[in-house]
């Protein structure tokens, strides 16, 4: 089993500048949307980029980030065969 955060649909098109979509955290009642799936059922990971303006705030870590950032670029140049 997997525990999953979800984040919201995909947009129809990707965004006009820099040819990503652009992902949020889903929300329901101010409360994060998560759930716990089989594993079985996870088709492939994404590498989320956070979206900010000229330069990220200096209080955002790695292991913090998703929970930082509420507005997300889908990096759609990478794959898990890159790695």
């Amino acid at each position: 089993l997997a525990y999953i955060k979800w984040f919201t649909p995909f947009p129809s098109a990707p965004d006009q500048n820099n040819g990503l979509y652009k992902l949020s955290r889903l929300m329901r009642g101010g409360d994060r949307v998560s759930s716990i799936v089989p594993v079985g059922d996870i088709m492939r990971s994404i590498h989320l980029i956070p979206k900010f303006g000229d330069s990220a705030p200096r209080e955002w870590m790695s292991e913090t980030v998703l929970e930082d950032c509420n507005v997300f670029w889908v990096n759609s140049y990478i794959d898990g065969y890159t790695f």
